[in-house]
């Protein structure tokens, strides 16, 4: 036994070196480990090992008791009785030690629960989104305060009520049905836009997202989730989408007064057509003219639309031979004679005004005057009787636009009548006299048309009177316009009344054609030409703000949808196909917040020409909205699509220079073809999109065809941006460190604070793959936030423990930099940390920096003012140059890890990293290597006087407690 004891323990002493040996190789290149380290670890992690290893004593003590009492007999100075009071006492040691344990972690476990609430409830507490849980009946058990200012109403009095009660009454059984689903367990949440009342405003709106709560035997318990208040956005869709469709129902009305031949029906169809346009209740004409008794000025209903519910007041006597100052609406005269708008709340009007509009059960109204040669001609009028509607400035200039319409086409009538008047008793000189043209026109036997009579202050203007024109024919006075209009004398021959616009020495006349009959044969025809040019103008500028983006000049959405219809028909006519190309500027909103919106603005503008220079005639190149633009190939071979796409992607390639900066954008472009990948114009827009969605996840500045898999992919990116948000209250983000080693003491001096998500069901995500989605949605900042200050207390502890100054860098994203508040953000971490700032380093990338603003300038000067060190991350991969770098004062540069890898391959990588190092020590810069992986890379960049390395050479990224380990063994 004794030859047994004492083997045992040459194995021991012999394993303990080897173990060292081992350690010495695997975790630091530069200094040993001992292994006591690892076994006061083991123990820690294990205590229980101790009890386990008691036991076995035990045993062995029983089995060989009378040979060990025999054997330490010898040795100890004292009796076996004593010797076993010993052992008992050795081993109850063990226990003691175990029950301190677990009550010392009992204690810090209850200390973490109370921390984790409290945070959890300032959390709760104080963001804007209502944080929401119901009963199974549907009763609320929970509400957030953002309840009380979303709604209006308190907390309190809503708890134990139903949140059905709470939804607006015209929208609960569409509620129900949302919901119908998620309750027939078909959808794991659910997520919709609903009306919910307002105690101030009626109702707003708001984007619901809930989940079921189950209890163990999966049953429903009840629901949890949130309510974001999204009143604002629906307010600007639906003026954008009513401004759309006012402008479509101006210009349908403007085409149906040019080409209209009796007034009232033409005036009768535009109220109908503007009326459901501005979706108004009723929408109607008022016409001044003069009291034939008083001759005071008077106003009468002349012409009305209105919808089926609503009382007609074309019959109402109190609405004729109506006193503008008698009734006391003089305040319309005044205003509307001057040009301006009469709009508003009925209520809020003088009462007068209101004694006349609420028998009517007018709640809200809009006027616009008409003028007929710049004389208020009358107004008109459309009023909403069921809902308070507030008319908004747009939609009033349209009106306006509209009004101009109506006062030219009455401008026409009327001198159409005249003319009329005119020919009936042949007045000639009368007719000279007139603004427009009238003329007669015969026919020779031979078919040819010569003119008789050509008068009119027009004909003047033009030059082409009487007597210059008569017996002349058609071709020798129109000449090259013969051939448009001789198909409308020959029907006017025929005894038809024509109508058409003619072109003529840059102006548009609205030309219409009579014939005059003599023993029911037509021996001539008499005709009237008008001056439209003007309102053809305002007709083409009506067209122009309903299908053009103002700002590019591109057609727009409206346009697009409608093009593409006739498209889709040709295309399916002739068996061909359609390319629909998706585009999205990458990173514009970096951009766009780093210099401004004009500059922003400025860039759209020259991307919308880009685009133009390399697309043919037949192509079409569209603004969505935003920096989103598609581009419509259409009867493109397959073959070709490629070739097309690499093009467009090419003219991004040279900077845009924008208000005397150089900017470098990209685009990333999805794909979808006719038919393949739909045959309607929702599914080509809706795959096109979700392909440049999976372009941008593959890096941006690359083009994606639309596959099938892309619509699960994109409800699985739905499903992490939802996971995301709710990623820091669940504790899912966390923080790992790399160890920077200095090249001349060969010791770990600082370390760089990289984030983590491990997500409760998919696990590990890539940071390459969840923070551009943080920087589209926005939490990038509360993220930032919080690791700001997470790395800060964690570089104060570890400070603090081992009496040293280690140095901790984080990377600051392109949008986080661009905050208002990051100087603040960063000076409160560093306070509530009590951490030295010289102790922490900001990492900004080149393009970040490359945005040489005042505001980037300013921010920089501020930090290094406070004591925080910059370093300039990825370096080598932007287009920036080291002397443009020098300008903001930079502490630290980050060779890029892709120049690393090179090391050794016999690349001229190792020329530039040489040269990069050599100007930055010039700059009295430090140098920084990444992603050091081999010993021959380490050699080189210590033989080029590199100042800092990191990499998997000698650690990879690791947790606080690992790295506390890591740094333990080197001192």
């Amino acid at each position: 036994m004794k030859v047994l004891l004492l083997y045992a323990k040459k194995c021991m002493q012999y394993g303990g070196k080897a173990m060292l040996k081992e350690e010495d190789k695997m975790n630091n290149p530069f200094k040993k480990k001992t292994s006591r380290c690892k076994i006061n670890t083991f123990f820690n992690k294990y205590p229980y090992m101790i009890i386990i290893l008691a036991a076995i004593l035990i045993l062995l003590l029983k089995i060989y008791g009378d040979y060990f009492h025999s054997y330490f007999r010898e040795l100890l100075p004292f009796s076996y009785s004593k010797f076993k009071g010993i052992i008992d006492w050795m081993l109850s040691i063990p226990i003691i030690v175990i029950t301190a344990h677990y009550i010392k972690k009992y204690f810090a476990t209850s200390r973490n629960k109370l921390i984790t609430e409290e945070k959890y409830d300032s959390v709760i507490n104080n963001i804007k989104e209502v944080v929401f849980q119901t009963d199974k009946n549907g009763l609320w058990t929970f509400l957030n305060p953002a309840w009380t200012e979303v709604t209006g109403f308190g907390v309190e009095e809503c708890l134990g009520t139903s949140f059905i009660d709470f939804v607006y009454p015209e929208d609960r059984e569409k509620n129900r049905a949302l919901f119908q689903p998620l309750i027939e367990g078909k959808k794991d949440y659910c997520r919709h836009e609903i009306r919910y009342i307002n105690k101030e405003t009626e109702f707003c709106w708001v984007e619901v997202f809930a989940r079921l709560i189950l209890d163990d035997k999966g049953n429903i318990i009840g629901t949890a989730g949130t309510l974001m208040d999204v009143t604002i956005r629906k307010e600007m869709e639906y003026q954008l989408r009513d401004r759309e469709r006012i402008l479509k129902g101006v210009s349908k009305a403007t085409a149906i007064l040019l080409r209209t031949m009796e007034l009232d029906d033409g005036l009768n169809q535009v109220l109908q057509v503007l009326g459901k346009a501005t979706k108004a209740d009723r929408s109607y004409i008022f016409q001044n003219h003069v009291h034939p008794i008083s001759k005071k000025l008077i106003v009468s209903h002349k012409y009305e639309w209105c919808n089926q519910d609503i009382e007609p007041q074309a019959d109402n006597p109190d609405l004729q031979e109506i006193c503008y100052y008698s009734l006391g609406i003089m305040r319309w005269y005044d205003t509307l004679s001057s040009g301006k708008e009469v709009k508003g709340f009925v209520r809020d009007f003088p009462d007068g005004e209101r004694l006349m509009l609420e028998p009517q059960g007018v709640k809200t109204l809009a006027i616009v005057p008409i003028f007929v040669d710049n004389s208020f001609w009358g107004f008109l009028g459309f009023d909403d009787c069921t809902h308070n509607r507030e008319w908004t400035n747009s939609e009033v200039a349209l009106l306006n636009t509209a009004a101009a319409s109506i006062g030219g086409a009455i401008k026409r009538s009327q001198d159409e009548k005249q003319i009329q008047i005119l020919l009936k008793n042949d007045f000639k000189q009368t007719v000279q006299n007139l603004q427009n043209l009238v003329f007669k026109c015969r026919r020779t036997p031979e078919n040819e048309f010569y003119f008789t009579l050509f008068e009119g202050r027009l004909a003047d203007k033009l030059g082409l009177t009487t007597e210059r024109v008569y017996e002349r024919k058609l071709i020798s006075v129109l000449k090259d316009k013969t051939n448009k209009v001789k198909h409308h004398f020959v029907s006017a021959f025929e005894g038809n009344i024509c109508n058409f616009e003619l072109e003529y020495d840059d102006k548009i006349y609205y030309t219409s054609l009579s014939p005059i009959y003599h023993n029911n044969e037509v021996v001539e025809i008499v005709g009237s030409a008008t001056d439209i040019t003007n309102l053809k103008a305002a007709e083409e500028k009506v067209r122009y703000m309903a299908y053009y983006d103002t700002l590019t000049g591109l057609p727009n959405r409206a346009f697009f949808r409608e093009q593409l219809g006739y498209l889709i028909s040709h295309a399916n006519r002739n068996n061909t196909s359609i390319a629909i190309l998706f585009l999205d500027l990458d990173r514009f909103k970096v951009i766009n917040d780093t210099l401004d919106h004009m500059a922003g603005d400025e860039l759209l503008k020259e991307t919308a020409n880009r685009l133009k220079r390399v697309v043919n005639d037949d192509d079409m190149v569209v603004r969505m909205g935003g920096d989103e633009f598609i581009v419509v190939f259409p009867e493109v071979e397959e073959g070709n699509i490629t070739r097309l796409v690499q093009k467009i992607i090419e003219v991004f390639k040279d900077a845009f220079n924008i208000k005397e900066h150089e900017i470098f954008a990209s685009t990333s472009i999805g794909i979808s073809l006719f038919p393949d990948d739909g045959r309607d114009m929702d599914s080509l827009i809706k795959n096109a999109e979700t392909a440049m969605y999976r372009a941008k996840d593959n890096g941006r500045n690359n083009y994606q065809f639309y596959t099938e898999d892309m619509n699960r992919k994109a409800l699985e990116r739905l499903g992490m941006e939802n996971s995301l948000r709710r990623a820091l209250e669940k504790n899912e983000l966390f923080m790992v460190y790399q160890p920077r080693i200095s090249l001349e003491t060969g010791k770990i001096i600082g370390a760089e604070a990289l984030l983590r998500w491990k997500h409760t069901k998919l696990g590990l995500i890539s940071p390459g793959e969840f923070i551009p989605i943080a920087e589209e949605i926005g939490t990038i900042h509360s993220i930032g936030k919080w690791a700001l200050e997470t790395v800060c207390k964690q570089a104060k502890k570890w400070n603090d423990l081992l009496q040293a100054e280690l140095k901790v860098s984080v990377n600051i994203s392109a949008i986080q930099f661009q905050k208002d508040d990051l100087v603040e953000i960063i000076k409160n971490a560093l306070e509530a940390a009590q951490l030295k700032p010289n102790l922490l380093e900001l990492e900004i990338t080149e393009n970040t920096i490359m945005q040489k603003t005042e505001r980037t300038l300013k921010i920089i000067k501020e930090l290094k003012a406070i004591g925080v060190e910059i370093s300039i991350d990825d370096f080598g991969t932007g287009f920036s140059s080291l002397s443009y770098i020098k300008e903001f004062d930079s502490d630290n540069l980050k060779i890029d890890k892709s120049f690393i890898d090179d090391i050794g391959s016999g690349s001229s990588n190792e020329s530039i990293i040489g040269a990069i190092i050599s100007m930055a020590h010039s700059m009295k810069m430090t140098v920084v290597a990444e992603g050091v992986e081999t010993n021959q890379q380490l050699e080189f960049l210590r033989s080029i006087d590199c100042d800092e390395v990191q990499g998997y050479f000698f650690s990879k990224p690791i947790l606080p407690s690992e790295f506390m380990s890591l740094l333990a063994t080197e001192l």
